[in-house]
């Protein structure tokens, strides 16, 4: 089985809409002609786009690695077919729900939306599959592209199964490649601080999110925001109370000021 990604150009990691967010078209619609692995993006961004102070809420470490898959697997397409549909029969198992999930609750609460055909019990017996199969593919492809996108996946899968070193190690492997692109780099430097924010590893998260801006300047509210977030969780109170505040001064007109005036009144 291949992997079926419609080529809309090399995106990087974004933020959520200002309003009207994606909206999952119901069987049968325009819009509905879409693979399973597409279909449950758009389920994955409804919810959150619906539900977005739980959203904010959320440690969110596991499902921003997440985007290390959705954003990543693009990079395969046209480079070397093997090894990628190898990668496909693991990543088969990323457009599988798993119950309980936002994402399946997404699906169930589309009117018309079938019932999938089958649904994980745990995201361990999910995440162990994916990790499997990229681990199996760089056995045999350890360089170029697919290498690359392997690492995303695996290192992916290895935070949301708690591994969070191997996981800081995999995205780290992928920023030192020279098969990586700019676009790529940046995702892996995401996942980079989130694994280490996963470890304790306040500065080295810190230090990450700062070569994500390097690469992709324009996201710097997300990384402030993402930030001030992560040393809120850690208990540092009078840290996140200022980073709110120069977020705030810095960044009046973002998507993030609601929460960031929510969570700064909180504190």
């Amino acid at each position: 089985m291949a992997i079926k990604i419609k080529n809309k150009g090399k995106q990087g990691p974004e933020e959520p809409e200002e309003e009207g967010g994606p909206g999952v078209p119901p069987a049968g619609a325009p819009g509905s002609g879409l693979d399973g692995f597409e279909r449950a993006s758009f389920m994955a961004a409804a919810w959150i786009e619906d539900n977005r102070t739980l959203f904010f809420a959320m440690v969110g470490v596991a499902l921003v690695a997440t985007l290390a898959i959705v954003l990543g697997v693009y990079y395969v397409r046209g480079q070397q077919v093997e090894a990628s549909n190898r990668l496909s029969e693991g990543l088969a198992a990323y457009e599988v729900p798993v119950e309980g999930s936002p994402e399946l609750e997404a699906m169930r609460a589309q009117e018309g939306f079938p019932e999938p055909p089958k649904v994980f019990d745990n995201t361990e017996e999910k995440w162990t599959i994916v990790y499997d199969s990229a681990e199996n593919t760089l056995a045999d492809f350890d360089r170029g592209p697919i290498a690359v996108t392997s690492r995303l996946v695996k290192g992916a899968s290895a935070m949301n199964l708690g591994n969070y070193e191997e996981s800081a190690d995999l995205y780290q492997e992928v920023i030192d490649s020279d098969d990586a692109d700019q676009e790529l780099e940046a995702m892996a430097n995401m996942g980079l601080a989130n694994s280490r924010a996963a470890t304790g590893d306040i500065d080295g998260a810190e230090s990450a999110w700062g070569r994500f801006v390097e690469l992709q300047p324009e996201r710097q509210a997300y990384a402030d925001f993402e930030m001030a977030r992560l040393v809120e969780r850690h208990g540092e109170k009078d840290d996140a109370r200022e980073r709110y505040e120069r977020f705030l001064e810095e960044h009046p007109d973002s998507s993030y000021v609601d929460e960031v005036e929510r969570r700064n009144a909180l504190l």
